[in-house]
């Protein structure tokens, strides 16, 4: 981000800010139970973002923190790929 942030300033006279973040993995998050999707999404709210697509991924800081969710959370698919 070091290089981004100086060719915005160098080319375009642009100052930028950016914080880091400590993701490890990220999973595109689905459910056959809109209910249980609507629920997680309310519980996860920190953890969440949308891609590109505007499709829904869960931004998780460590392998354990998946591994934890994903067990809480029998009723949503953690996908590692998303068919186009």
């Amino acid at each position: 981000f070091d290089v981004t942030a100086f060719r915005l300033k160098g080319e375009y006279n642009v100052e930028c800010v950016y914080d880091n973040i400590a993701i490890s993995t990220v999973r595109w998050v689905s459910s056959d139970k809109p209910a249980k999707l609507e629920e997680f999404k309310k519980k996860a709210f920190d953890n969440l973002a949308e891609d590109g697509g505007g499709y829904l991924v869960y931004l998780a800081n460590s392998r354990v923190n998946l591994q934890l969710t994903q067990e809480r959370w029998p009723d949503i698919k953690f996908s590692a790929t998303r068919e186009l």
